[in-house]
C-alpha cells in the first residue's frame, strides 16, 4: 500500500511536534539545527508535482538518523506504516507549511547564537502548531490561536517571532 501525500504530511507534522516538545525541554541536548533543517527541507516538497513530500520521507528518516541517533529514536515510530494517521484538513495544513519552515528557521537562528532560552520559548509555541492543524484547537478562531500561542514571545523578549506569518492565521 502506497503512502499518500496526506499521510506523509501527517507523519511529518507529528515528527515536528515531537521535535519541538523535546527542544522546549532541553535545547542543548541534541542536534536540533540539523533536525529542523531536514524537517523544513522535506516540508518544502509538500504538493510539489515533481518531487512530492511522500518521496522525501525516506531521505528525512535518513537525515534525522544521521543528525542525532537518540533524537531519531523518539520519532522512529512516526515512519512506520502502523503509525495511525489522523484525519485532518490537508489543504489548511499545506497552507501553513510556510509558518512551520519560518518558525524552524527562527529557532535555528537562536540556537546558532546560543540563545537557548529564546529557542526554547519558540519551540514551546511551535509545538502547538501541529495540534492546531490536526483540529485540537477548534474552539478557537485562527487569530485567537495565533494570539494565544505566538503572542507571548514578543511580550517576553521584546522582539518579533511569527509576525511575518500572522497573515496565514487571519
Amino acid at each position: 500500500m502506497a503512502m499518500t501525500e496526506k499521510a506523509a504530511l501527517a507523519r511529518v507534522l507529528k515528527i515536528s511536534h515531537v521535535l519541538y516538545s523535546a527542544l522546549s525541554k532541553d535545547p542543548q541536548a541534541h542536534n536540533y539545527i540539523a533536525a529542523l533543517d531536514s524537517l523544513s527541507a522535506a516540508l518544502s516538497h509538500c504538493n510539489n508535482a515533481e518531487r512530492p513530500l511522500v518521496k522525501c520521507i525516506r531521505s528525512l528518516k535518513r537525515e534525522l538518523k544521521s543528525a542525532d541517533k537518540e533524537l531519531y529514536r523518539s520519532v522512529k515510530r512516526c515512519f512506520s506504516f502502523l503509525f495511525p494517521v489522523l484525519d485532518y484538513d490537508f489543504e489548511k495544513s499545506a497552507a501553513h507549511i510556510p509558518a512551520i519552515i519560518y518558525g524552524n528557521d527562527m529557532i535555528c537562528q537562536k540556537l546558532s547564537q546560543c540563545g537557548y532560552d529564546r529557542a526554547k520559548a519558540m519551540a514551546d509555541a511551535m509545538k502547538s502548531l501541529p495540534g492546531y492543524l490536526f483540529g485540537e484547537f477548534e474552539s478557537l478562531t485562527s487569530m485567537q490561536f495565533y494570539d494565544l500561542v505566538f503572542g507571548f514571545y514578543p511580550k517576553l523578549y521584546d522582539e518579533p517571532f511569527m509576525d511575518e506569518m500572522k497573515r496565514l492565521f487571519e
